[in-house]
């Protein structure tokens, strides 16, 4: 609630829950937060192991939106829609809302230009997909779910550079320290020796 700026923001950021709660307002009407928690694990890797669809792609913002949107659907209206209240980490903003859209663009034709990192071997990947994973969440454009959809993102764009990336839930902490430290400090280095380890060749 610290770093809502409006108040237009604040109708949003209501909109999202439930009165009187931190449960989001759901297609199931769900309104105890672990029971929600639970169906969302459920919900997300059912549409995962369903494939993605072809909109779905590591090559644009709209693709990764469209990955996002794929897993959450079931569950929130919101799904692959940019947030439009600000949000952020300890006492450092997200892009607030009317940055997000031209931030991702600027990433997603960053790595157009850098061919996707086609070419790159595992150490030199390693280190500029971390630049990445860090720049977009930085961006952070939904309202939650961004992690699991960067990490879709990241298996996809890691296969086409002829690579695969292993990641379990076991990983989460490692991969949450490591997004801390690229976010709060603009340290790559972390996520990059993260990603190293879970890289091998196709």
């Amino acid at each position: 609630m610290s770093y809502l700026r409006s108040e237009h923001e604040k109708a949003a950021y209501h909109r999202v829950y439930y009165p009187g709660t931190d449960v989001y307002v759901n297609k199931l009407g769900i309104r105890d937060a672990a029971e929600l928690e639970k169906v969302e694990r459920e919900f997300t890797s059912e549409r995962a192991e369903q494939g993605f669809p072809r909109s779905a792609t590591f090559r644009t913002y709209d693709g990764f939106r469209a990955i996002h949107r794929h897993l959450f659907r079931d569950l929130y209206s919101w799904a692959g829609k940019e947030r439009k209240y600000t949000t952020g980490r300890g006492s450092i903003p997200f892009a607030v809302p009317e940055h997000i859209g031209p931030w991702m663009r600027e990433q997603f034709n960053a790595l157009a230009r850098d061919r996707y990192l086609v070419g790159l071997d595992l150490d030199a990947f390693a280190v500029a997909a971390a630049k990445y994973v860090n720049e977009i969440n930085a961006g952070h454009p939904f309202i939650d779910g961004n992690g699991r959809t960067q990490r879709f993102w990241l298996r996809m764009l890691a296969n086409n550079a002829g690579s695969d990336l292993t990641l379990t839930e076991r990983d989460g902490k490692r991969w949450n320290e490591a997004s801390r430290l690229g976010f709060m400090r603009s340290d790559h280095t972390a996520m990059a020796k993260f990603l190293r380890r879970r890289l091998k060749p196709l």
